[in-house]
């Protein structure tokens, strides 16, 4: 069945592939990384190594390994992605097993497998799929741990949390309290050694996840790219700050409205976020809880289990209300503690109630987690008018029947095979036919959305609906072709063919293989080039045009760019490059500036 559920995930998510698109700023640095292996090491974003992207490179080593043996192509770039969910389906259902049994592991995959947030992850080339991966693979890895008379399990976990802080920086840390509460409780050794292998493994972690970020640090400014991210040119402000304490300030309020709604306890479950991965909390919190009350007394190992799905849970859910600046595709990382704790619990509910043992309590956490679960899709699906409405009653019948079969139970309806049978596929359904449906209703990305940035799964209402609240869906422009041709034909020997203001304008010129040069990263917080650089750099022929979007309220080096470019650049209108081409109406349109001829 493993096998069968791992082959299902590939061909749902390669479904989901051939329906994706790349995401314009890690395709970019991809393509700019496959150059050089200087380019390979720094996580250069343009070909001339000039600038960082602003996050570490795990994940784009990874696409740009792929992109050096078949070439840079999308599926080439969305390969990763894939494979990273599918090979997460053996370890969860590993992990699972060891500690639950069989059942459980093959309820958690199943849950798993059929959540929305795993099939947008898997459909842009974001890091979001290979964290799971190696937070998963580090789950399996001290479960394996607790009972090994070795310490390598153990290093193989503190080595996969090194490598997923490279993939996803501060959010892989979510994780750890977890992955250690586990060894320190459950693991088969004496205190004391379980308390210094448990103080090793996360020196290790540690280590290994700063590593990169101190050998970066050490290379003089001179010899390796700028920080983007960070206006002092560091990569460990870049890292803590910018993507991390930066991100739950007051400052970050717009855009935590614009993509994840406001924050807060109910965050998970609102308009924005709740579809993604949240279906199944309640029946995961009440299962969990239940689980651990209930085996308390069956040995560490097994509490230890319990405790590392229901501390993961917890501690990504309390992140994730408070953290300001998010995407709903952030809560993928909450998919693997949900699928564990439904798989163990529905497990232990449903063996309590066909044997009626144990506290009669037990077997009624099921149908309560099941209602709760019915409720919370009721809601998701009637709040925005989805065209989903058959759901509704489907899900509903489906959730009165639990409710009915467990108040018979004492009329020897448990012990019928029949009627079990009945009742566990009234369950699946009360579960699984919600997000299931707002799985395979999720369009197909086109090719310049902001879902490219922002992907989601879900009907095409909701998604329009969605993209309303944010005020439009926007575009993510290809290369101007005739822009293209009209400076490559004045070409004067200059050493770039195009420059750009930011990171963001460069990108599809950067992946179309053009040699462009961003004076500024992704974020306004990067260094940038003087005033007297930018003149110096025109003098010496290293380059004549500027692609730039005027933003009327520039500051720091963004502002010394624009002021610089308005004064030495003539604006030149679209027609005197594209005589065919129509002006563009949209105020963000970035304009071409001639620094020559100004």
């Amino acid at each position: 069945m493993v096998l069968g559920a791992s082959v299902a995930a590939a061909v749902l998510y390669g479904w989901g592939l051939s329906r994706g698109v790349t995401h314009y700023y890690y395709s970019a640095a991809v393509r700019s990384m496959t150059l050089s292996w200087h380019n390979f090491f720094f996580g250069a974003f343009d070909p001339s190594a000039s600038i960082t992207t602003d996050k570490l490179p795990g994940s784009l080593w990874v696409q740009a390994l792929f992109a050096r043996v078949l070439g840079v192509h999308t599926w080439v770039l969305l390969l990763p992605e894939l494979l990273a969910a599918v090979a997460t389906v053996p370890l969860l259902f590993g992990a699972v097993r060891r500690w639950a049994g069989p059942r459980a592991g093959y309820i958690a995959i199943i849950v798993f497998v059929l959540t929305p947030a795993v099939f947008a992850t898997a459909q842009v080339n974001i890091p979001d799929t290979l964290l799971v991966l190696c937070t998963v693979a580090g789950a399996y890895a001290v479960v394996r741990a607790l009972t090994s008379k070795h310490y390598w399990w153990l290093l193989l976990a503190a080595g996969l949390a090194g490598f997923a802080f490279q993939v996803k920086m501060t959010e892989s840390l979510l994780v750890l309290p977890a992955l250690a509460l586990a060894y320190l409780v459950g693991a088969d050794k004496p205190l004391r050694a379980r308390i210094l292998a448990t103080a090793g493994y996360l020196a290790v972690a540690a280590v290994l996840a700063l590593s990169w970020i101190t050998v970066f640090a050490l290379v003089p400014a001179s010899s390796r790219p700028r920080i983007d991210g960070s206006a002092s040119n560091s990569v460990w402000d870049m890292v803590f700050v910018y993507n991390g304490i930066g991100r739950t300030g007051s400052t970050t309020a717009a855009l935590s409205a614009l993509f994840a709604g406001p924050t807060g306890p109910l965050r998970l479950f609102d308009f924005m976020v709740g579809g993604e991965a949240s279906w199944l909390i309640p029946l995961a919190v009440v299962l969990g809880v239940a689980g651990l009350v209930l085996t308390r007394r069956e040995g560490r190992k097994v509490v230890a289990g319990w405790l590392m799905w229901l501390v993961w849970l917890g501690v990504c859910v309390a992140a994730f209300s408070v953290v300001g600046e998010m995407h709903p595709y952030y809560t993928v990382l909450i998919v693997p503690a949900i699928a564990a704790l439904v798989g163990a619990g529905g497990d232990r509910a449903v063996s309590a109630w066909r044997s009626g043992e144990g506290p009669s309590w037990m077997s009624w956490t099921l149908p309560v987690g099941v209602v709760l679960t019915v409720a919370l899709a009721v809601v998701f699906l009637v709040r925005v008018p989805v065209g989903l409405g058959w759901v509704v009653p489907v899900t509903v019948a489906a959730g009165v029947v639990v409710v009915l079969a467990f108040l018979l139970r004492g009329r020897s309806f448990a012990g019928n095979r029949a009627m079990t049978g009945v009742t566990a596929a009234a369950v699946a359904v009360a579960v699984l036919v919600a997000p299931s449906v707002w799985l395979f209703s999720t369009p197909s990305i086109s090719a310049t959305p902001v879902r490219a940035v922002d992907q989601l799964a879900g009907p095409a209402a909701f998604i329009a609906a969605d993209e309303a609240k944010q005020g439009g869906a926007g575009t993510i422009s290809g290369p101007d072709l005739a822009l293209l041709r009209y400076v490559h034909a004045r070409d004067g020997g200059e050493r770039f063919v195009l420059v750009t203001a930011s990171a963001a304008t460069a990108s599809a010129y950067v992946t179309a293989g053009q040699n462009v040069l961003p004076l500024l990263g992704f974020s306004t917080e990067s260094p940038g080039p003087t005033a007297a650089q930018l003149t110096d750099m025109v003098r010496a022929h290293q380059f004549r045009f500027v692609l730039m979007v005027t933003q009327p309220h520039a500051r720091g080096n963004a502002a010394v760019v624009q002021n610089w470019v308005s004064a030495h650049c003539r604006v030149m209108s679209k027609k005197e490059y594209d005589p065919s081409g129509l002006p563009s109406r949209d105020p963000w349109a970035p304009k071409l500036h001639d620094c020559v001829a100004g």
